[in-house]
C-alpha cells in the first residue's frame, strides 16, 4: 500500500538534506574574485565604510552582552539557515515525487507552503536538517488526512428508523461489494440492516448484491421486474419499517458524472428516499479524476462522506491523498483485501505509517 509514494518521499527527502548541507564553493570562489575587482575607493567612501564599520561593532557588542560571545560563535557553527532560493530548488525533488505518484496540485501547494513556513529563513541545527524536513512534511500530510469528522454509528442511534444509507459513485468503484461489507459491519455493531438492490441499469448488478448478502448474512430487497431503481429503494424502506430493520443499505447503478440523465436519476433518488447519509464510493486507482469525481457528485447531489476502495493496491496513493484533501469530505471507511470483513474505519495514523512518515 502506497509503496511507490513512500519510496519517492523518503528519497526526496533525502536529496534535499544532502543540497542544504553542501556548502557552494563557486559561491566562495566569486566572492573572493569580485574582492580582487573591486576598485579604489574615494576618501568620502572610505569614511562611510569606517562609520559603518563602527555601527557594525556596536552592535555586536550588544549581541555579545544579550547572548554571550561563546553562544553566538557555536551558533554559527552548528546551525543552518535556507534560504528562500534555495528552499525552491530543494522542494523541486518533492514535488517531483508528489505529481508522479498522482497527488493534485492543490495538495502539492498545500505541502509547498507549509514546508515554505516551517523550513525558510529558520535556524536549523546541521545535524538534524533532515529530521527538520521529514517532520515538517509529517505534519503537513497529517492535516492533509484529517477530514472533518463524521460518526456515522452516533448518527445511526440518534435518528429515527430506519435510517437510510445512499450508496453512490463511479462505474466500477466497488460499490455492491461496499454495500455488503458496510453491512457487515454494522451488523457487527448489533445493528439490523438490510441492503436494497437499486443497481437496476447493470446486468446482473441485483443478483450480484443478493450473493455478496449471503456472504454477510444480510437479507437483500430486490426487483428483477422493474428498472426503477427509486422505487425499489422506496419498497425497501418500506419493508424495513415492517420487519423492524433499523438500516437500509441502498445500492445504486455506477454512473459517470458527465452523464447529465444518470445524474438526474440520482436527484431523483434522493427527492424521493430522502436519505439520511449519502456516502460515495471512490476508487483508489482512479488516479488524478478522483477530484473531479468527488466535486460533480458533490454539486449534483449533496455527499456527506466518502470510502475509498482498494486501498491495499494502491502503490502510488495520490489520489487517496487527493480526494481526502480537496473532497473537503469526512471520510468514513478504507476498503482494502478481498473478504466481506475487510472494511475498516479511517484512520490518518495509520496512513502516515504507511507513507513511513
Amino acid at each position: 500500500m502506497f509503496r511507490f509514494l513512500k519510496r519517492k518521499l523518503t528519497t526526496a527527502v533525502k536529496k534535499a538534506t544532502r543540497k542544504v548541507e553542501e556548502e557552494p564553493e563557486e559561491k566562495k570562489e566569486e566572492i573572493l574574485d569580485l574582492a580582487e575587482k573591486t576598485p579604489e575607493k574615494t576618501p568620502l567612501e572610505e569614511k562611510k565604510e569606517e562609520i559603518q564599520k563602527e555601527e557594525a561593532k556596536e552592535a555586536l557588542e550588544e549581541e555579545i552582552e544579550e547572548k554571550g560571545f561563546l553562544k553566538k560563535v557555536t551558533e554559527k557553527v552548528t546551525t543552518k539557515k535556507i534560504s528562500e532560493s534555495q528552499f525552491e530548488d530543494i522542494f523541486q525533488d518533492l514535488q517531483i515525487a508528489l505529481l508522479e505518484n498522482n497527488v493534485a496540485l492543490e495538495v502539492v501547494d498545500k505541502v509547498k507552503e507549509d514546508l515554505k513556513l516551517d523550513l525558510v529563513n529558520q535556524a536549523i541545527p546541521r545535524s538534524k536538517i533532515e529530521a527538520e524536513i521529514q517532520t515538517s512534511l509529517k505534519k503537513s500530510i497529517e492535516e492533509i488526512l484529517t477530514p472533518p469528522e463524521f460518526d456515522l454509528l452516533e448518527q445511526i442511534k440518534k435518528s429515527d428508523k430506519p435510517y437510510v444509507i445512499l450508496i453512490i459513485g463511479y462505474n466500477g468503484a466497488g460499490k455492491s461489494l461496499t454495500c455488503a461489507r458496510l453491512a457487515s459491519y454494522l451488523k457487527r455493531q448489533q445493528f439490523n440492516p438490510l441492503l436494497a438492490a437499486a443497481d437496476t441499469f447493470r446486468a446482473a448488478g441485483a443478483s450480484q448484491l443478493v450473493e455478496y448478502g449471503k456472504l454477510a448474512n444480510v437479507p437483500v430487497i430486490s426487483n428483477e421486474e422493474t428498472q426503477d431503481s427509486c422505487s425499489v429503494i422506496f419498497d425497501t424502506i418500506k419493508h424495513a419499517k415492517a420487519q423492524n430493520h433499523d438500516i437500509v443499505i441502498a445500492d445504486t447503478s455506477g454512473r459517470i458524472q458527465n452523464n447529465q440523465d444518470l445524474m438526474d436519476e440520482l436527484k431523483k433518488i434522493a427527492r424521493v428516499n430522502n436519505p439520511n447519509t449519502t456516502i460515495l464510493v471512490l476508487d483508489s486507482l482512479t488516479g488524478s479524476d478522483v477530484v473531479h469525481q468527488m466535486e460533480e457528485f458533490d454539486k449534483a447531489i449533496a455527499v456527506d462522506g466518502m470510502i475509498l476502495t482498494k486501498a491495499d493496491v494502491d502503490e502510488k496513493g495520490g489520489a487517496f491523498l487527493s480526494a481526502v484533501y480537496t473532497g473537503k469530505k469526512p471520510v468514513l471507511f478504507i476498503c482494502d483485501g478481498q473478504l466481506i470483513s475487510s472494511i475498516r474505519k479511517y484512520n490518518p495514523k495509520e496512513i502516515l505509517e504507511q507513507l513511513g512518515l
